[in-house]
């Protein structure tokens, strides 16, 4: 394929190809941070490949439809992955050279996924013993990584850097959790009293490693370790249980780096807003310390359109007409759709959802509850809505419609954000501001199947 295993005329060039099977779009993105570097169209048999005069060394991301991986380049490498999208992550092989340490993380976080889950029926051994079946993982990854290194000349330190990262980072994540999950396992009232020698590795590690950012097991871990100092600040002091509080103080104390800050500080209070009540809404105090400490201003912007959007559609009131679209061009209002009927109206995106997940979740809830009328809404007007799989196709769902270019819902759409907005059979507005995953989401249901 390509002949990339083949010598190359110009050895200064990198090249990064594949081929997709059952493919989710027409395209691969090549991120770097999480910043797209390039968009990589399939081709014949659904192939691609890029070549690259200059390359900076270092792990990328490769993203396609709704999942992503990992590849880790350096210059003059000529990669070839070859996956399929009904099973990404366990059918990716790599080819070419550079491709034996791709192989070698991909295997590695196969085994960590698989190990961390057998891991949580550990949490109910006392702090030495969890210790030991950490060692013991440590170990045996270790062993593994020294016998690849063995055979592989010229192992980068920055190749070295990843690699020690995910072994060790997923270890020390369920070191961060473990006080957590034994108390919970042991249902005890106060969190367990933990040595100081049980967390001795935190000396050695930095959160504000810019070149791991992107890298989930270092994210992971980061968030995790923020996580478990905001619940000993609520166990050390009876004035802080607000958690998410806590934890948004712990992110500006401890974290430095700007970009990583700002992000964290958003997905916290995003997160917040989501779970706080059975209508999404926002903790004053919470929104404070992110408005004072985040420096970013498309962020600034995001949560405060959010803010907006929940306090435009009030509970108890009659839902304000808006204009829809139907996909074979008909200008429709959504007062003629939902007339006397318990409605949900959910607006989506593709930007936030894939139509495997939607369709899934509509059709199971349609069918859990046939005496509500499900109208979904596609909040970006001239988008191309398709898949390759007739099982997900966005038309086998009923009551689609798009949103005309100026209609009134926009007003209350602002942050982008899908939204669920629920309706009784008057037209009055039951739950102004929930979502398809929300945990109440359920019980919100069947309040209105009595309405």
């Amino acid at each position: 394929l390509f002949s990339c295993n083949t010598t190359k005329k110009d050895t200064s060039l990198t090249y990064f190809g594949g081929q997709i099977i059952n493919p989710r779009t027409n395209f691969v993105l090549l991120l770097k941070n999480d910043i797209i570097i390039d968009t990589l169209t399939l081709k014949e048999n659904n192939r691609f490949i890029a070549e690259y005069k200059t390359f900076s060394e270092g792990l990328y991301t490769f993203k396609h439809g709704n999942e992503f991986q990992y590849i880790y380049l350096e210059p003059n490498d000529s990669i070839l992955v070859r996956l399929n999208t009904w099973d990404f992550d366990e059918s990716i092989v790599y080819t070419g050279r550079g491709s034996s340490k791709n192989e070698f993380l991909i295997n590695l976080f196969l085994q960590n996924e698989k190990e961390e889950e057998e891991m949580f029926k550990y949490f109910n051994l006392n702090e030495i013993n969890f210790q030991f079946k950490i060692d013991s993982l440590a170990k045996e990854r270790e062993h593994i990584y020294n016998e690849f290194s063995k055979n592989k000349e010229n192992i980068t330190e920055g190749f070295q850097q990843l690699t020690s990262t995910a072994i060790h980072y997923p270890l020390y994540r369920l070191k961060e959790i473990y006080p957590y999950y034994h108390k919970k396992v042991h249902k005890l009232e106060n969190f367990p009293t933990i040595s100081e020698n049980f967390y001795q590795f935190r000396k050695d590690i930095s959160l504000n490693e810019a070149n791991l950012l992107s890298f989930y097991p270092y994210r992971n871990y980061v968030v995790n370790y923020l996580f478990n100092l905001s619940y000993q600040e609520k166990e050390k002091d009876s004035t802080k249980t607000d958690i998410t509080i806590n934890l948004l103080n712990a992110i500006v104390e401890n974290v430095k780096l700007e970009e990583f800050k700002n992000t964290l500080l958003k997905s916290i209070v995003v997160e917040d807003f989501l779970k706080s009540e059975s209508t999404c809404s926002i903790n004053k105090e919470t929104l404070k310390i992110f408005l004072d400490n985040c420096t970013d201003e498309i962020y600034l912007t995001q949560v405060n359109n959010l803010v907006n959007d929940s306090e435009f559609v009030l509970n108890k009131e009659p839902l304000q007409d808006f204009k829809i679209e139907s996909y074979d061009a008909l200008d429709l209002n959504i007062h003629d759709i939902i007339k006397d009927r318990n409605t949900v109206i959910y607006f989506w995106s593709t930007e936030y959802m894939s139509l495997e997940y939607l369709t899934k979740r509509i059709n199971y809830l349609e069918k859990k509850h046939p005496e509500i009328l499900f109208v979904g809404i596609n909040m970006q007007p001239n988008s191309r809505v398709f898949t390759s799989d007739p099982d997900f196709d966005l038309f086998n769902l009923k009551n689609q419609f798009k949103l005309t270019k100026d209609s009134y819902a926009h007003n209350y759409l602002t942050s982008n954000y899908p939204r669920t907005i629920m309706v009784n059979h008057n037209g009055i507005v039951t739950n102004g501001f929930t979502y398809l995953d929300s945990q109440k989401f359920s019980s919100e249901l069947n309040k209105l199947e009595k309405n």
